[in-house]
């Protein structure tokens, strides 16, 4: 996957006009397995330095960025939490994205929601 440094990425976070916002809706119950699950389904690089993501809390903040084929530039910010008090439950939250294009927001958002579904049905079976 593509990088960007901290600044770049904030940079174009400020500029991106198109914004997508898609809830979480898994049955994962973990924060870390849900975060590396969106990495390897969208192709994304986590920015957000490993030290901060370390430790169990009950929620997590990540800041995501990818590149297409075609050169487009897309955004995404992960804010998810998990009842500390409760370890079966589902991981909840919504996932930001931001893009220069309509398409490339919306695209990303739908590939975020098909593949979400994905580790339900495998838990399942």
């Amino acid at each position: 996957p593509a990088s960007c440094t901290d600044t770049e990425f904030r940079q174009m976070w400020a500029e991106f006009e198109w914004e997508n916002k898609v809830s979480v809706n898994t049955n994962l119950t973990d924060l870390h397995e849900y975060l590396k699950h969106l990495l390897a389904s969208t192709n994304m690089k986590c920015l957000t330095p490993e030290k901060a993501l370390c430790g169990q809390c009950g929620f997590m903040a990540a800041n995501m960025y990818a590149r297409s084929i075609f050169g487009e530039d897309a955004l995404a910010n992960l804010s998810i939490e998990k009842p500390f008090n409760k370890p079966d439950a589902p991981v909840t939250g919504h996932i930001r994205i931001r893009a220069k294009s309509q398409g490339m927001a919306l695209s990303l958002g739908d590939k975020i929601n098909m593949t979400q579904k994905r580790p339900q049905k495998a838990m399942g079976a």
